[in-house]
């Protein structure tokens, strides 16, 4: 058995936070609903492996909110949910750690074939989307201003009218939960009360964890066609830095996870700001230097990511000083953090945008030069990526054109079924 490198509680509560930062109006919705989808499902005794598969069909349930609207409004989620629902399946099956969630997360389509359906004929993987839809409409109906429990016979009265929209078998196992006071102020109080669900222990090895950092990797790029092919493109450029410059295999793959996740706190970014193809003004520029404090803050609660935390975090800290968000000494930023400092700029300038192409190699090498001289980034660092520059600029490409095909299908999909 591979040695474990960090557990999938830790990693999975790292990732709901992160979800927290889309928007403000709907913080905390998606752990609402993974919540009471396990409890519903539980009353309905489901068996064990759709129990678990629920939790994170729930907190994923709406990821196609980041291509479907600027943000994730509660009008998104409120107007548009089979839609959301739809988006948020394809998102999901396109990696193939994902696409048992994303079929479940795409049955919430089918809740109109399964109408007073008996519980013994939707036992299968149908009954998960329809229980995560009944407890989005339920977490939907609270009023974050009215105590929770002077709402419960509003809620369940609102559900009992729409027991055909959503199956009687479920209706009937959601109001027996809801007798349970416990279960209401557990869903609005306590934020990760879904983690009591999941295994208390369950441990990743480096391999696995970085297979499911590339989920999460889709997420934060999918906001923008600005971001599309950012996070692959770094993630690329910096693993083939750590090579050259002779980090073990085991650390190469810890520098593809930091690259993956470097820009985790993007997600608090408004998506104006992100497009913005001008120079920002000193306002929108200190919005977006809060994206690596909360990328640094949200990895370090993780197991096993102390190390990368810095690497992920610190990647536009500074040499001379400089840097953002933690004014960093050049003693203070390890060799990681300055590989992905050196990785994120290369990709930044080579990268094509919609709003302009990529620099030609003459051009980035005087930016990466200067960047250099004037103390941002380390001169061996750099000078590793200048005698590589056409391997690693194809590696980092060919990554960058993968993720990018990705979006841009999915965008297309989009219009298709808008038209």
């Amino acid at each position: 058995m591979k040695e474990a490198f960090t557990d999938l509680r830790d990693l999975t509560r790292a990732f709901a936070s992160a979800m927290n930062l889309i928007s403000p109006e709907v913080q905390n919705h998606h752990q609402q609903v993974a919540y009471l989808s396990y409890r519903i499902a539980e009353q309905m005794q489901l068996p064990a492996e759709i129990l678990n598969n629920i939790v994170y069909g729930a907190l994923l349930h709406d990821v196609g909110s980041i291509i479907l609207g600027p943000t994730a409004t509660l009008h998104v989620l409120e107007e548009h949910p089979l839609a959301l629902a739809k988006k948020s399946s394809e998102i999901l099956s396109l990696l193939p750690q994902t696409r048992k969630i994303a079929e479940i997360v795409g049955s919430t389509q089918l809740i109109q074939s399964a109408r007073l359906r008996p519980l013994s004929a939707i036992r299968d993987v149908r009954s998960s989307g329809q229980i995560i839809r009944l407890a989005d409409f339920v977490s939907l109906l609270i009023a974050p201003d009215v105590s929770i429990l002077n709402q419960v016979s509003r809620i369940t009265e609102t559900v009992k009218s729409q027991a055909n929209e959503f199956g009687s078998p479920i209706v009937d196992a959601f109001l027996e939960i809801s007798k349970t006071e416990s279960v209401w102020m557990d869903m609005l109080l306590r934020r990760d009360a879904f983690l009591d669900f999941l295994p208390a222990h369950n441990p990743l090895t480096l391999e696995r964890t970085q297979s499911l950092t590339e989920v999460m990797s889709v997420i934060i790029d999918f906001r923008s066609p600005f971001t599309a092919m950012h996070s692959a493109g770094v993630a690329a450029s910096a693993v083939e830095l750590a090579r050259y410059i002779g980090m073990s295999e085991e650390e190469q793959t810890m520098m593809r996870i930091a690259g993956n996740l470097h820009d985790l706190g993007k997600l608090k970014i408004p998506k104006e700001i992100l497009e913005k193809p001008g120079k920002l003004t000193d306002e929108e520029f200190n919005i977006i230097k809060e994206h690596a404090y909360y990328t640094t803050i949200l990895l370090n609660n993780v197991s096993g990511f102390e190390q990368l935390a810095k690497w992920a975090g610190f990647h536009h800290e500074k040499l001379n000083g400089l840097g953002y968000p933690f004014r960093l000494n050049a003693e203070e930023i390890p060799l990681g953090s300055r590989i992905m400092a050196c990785a994120d700029i290369f990709s930044a300038i080579t990268e094509e945008r919609p709003y302009r192409k990529g620099m030609p190699k003459e051009k980035v090498i005087q930016v990466m030069k200067e960047n250099v001289e004037h103390g941002a980034l380390c001169s061996i660092i750099v000078e590793c990526l200048l005698d590589n520059y056409d391997a690693i600029d194809a590696e980092r490409d060919r990554q960058s054109h993968i993720a990018g095909r990705r979006y841009f299908e999915s965008i297309k999909n989009s219009r298709q079924e808008s038209e």
